[in-house]
């Protein structure tokens, strides 16, 4: 394999250069973004892409490393670019989908999300993206729906299952808050906010004692949770 930067010949088995440690391949990119390095996985791109302009693999890991930068402007810009370049690029309609979100840009968002389905149906992270989309845009029923499908596929996906329990408490749908906060409570006994919901939602069907209960969990596990201090007052009094 002729390396593009100093021409030197490098065996096929080779992902950088052994002359000038050009990246050969950008798949060894992921393991400078894992490991903390996403300048130099930036510096790396840019530089495929000074040799192959249309490389979208490399714009796509160009736009994960803006993302670990911070700099989510220049990350969907590149991003952008992937998916034009290759529509079918699952991974980079994901990463889209998680810069708009990032941004505020629901809307952007679930159409991301949507697209990364399209190319991939069994991403369960795009599908709760999806799902995290629609709540905000105020889609409730088919926000309940696409996180009910994140669940089914993945029961053990307990942020789905929380959220979940979210929408049906906005619902009103005591019984579906209850089941979904009581499972996430099963998986991690830890977590305060789980047992704040659940006790919330034992008070609106008139269990006191369930729900008192509930918020004296949260406070064990959280003594700085006042939201379920002063639940439990107005219950105690």
């Amino acid at each position: 394999m002729r390396c593009p930067e100093c021409h030197v010949e490098n065996g096929d088995d080779h992902n950088y250069c052994k002359n000038c440690g050009f990246p050969l391949r950008t798949q060894d990119l992921n393991r400078d973004l894992t490991t903390g390095f996403a300048e130099r996985a930036r510096d790396r791109c840019l530089l495929i892409l000074k040799h192959y302009p249309e490389n979208a693999e490399a714009y796509m890991n160009l736009g994960l490393a803006y993302y670990h930068l911070g700099q989510l402007n220049e990350a969907i810009s590149a991003l952008q670019r992937a998916v034009a370049l290759d529509e079918a690029l699952a991974d980079a309609h994901f990463q889209l989908a998680v810069c708009y979100y990032r941004r505020g840009l629901f809307g952007e968002c679930a159409a991301s999300c949507r697209a990364a389905l399209k190319y991939n149906p069994s991403s369960v992270p795009a599908l709760y993206r999806l799902g995290r989309a629609l709540f905000h845009l105020g889609k409730l029923e088919e926000a309940l729906v696409t996180l009910g499908r994140v669940v089914d596929a993945d029961p053990g996906y307990i942020v789905g299952l929380y959220h979940l329990g979210i929408i049906h408490e906005r619902l009103g749908d005591v019984n579906g808050a209850i089941e979904a906060f009581s499972r996430v409570a099963a998986a991690n006994p830890t977590d305060a906010a789980a047992h704040y919901h659940l006790g919330l939602n034992y008070k609106r069907q008139g269990l006191d004692d369930l729900a008192i209960g509930e918020f004296m969990r949260a406070l064990q596990i959280d003594s700085s949770d006042r939201a379920s201090e002063a639940e439990l007052r107005s219950l105690e009094r």
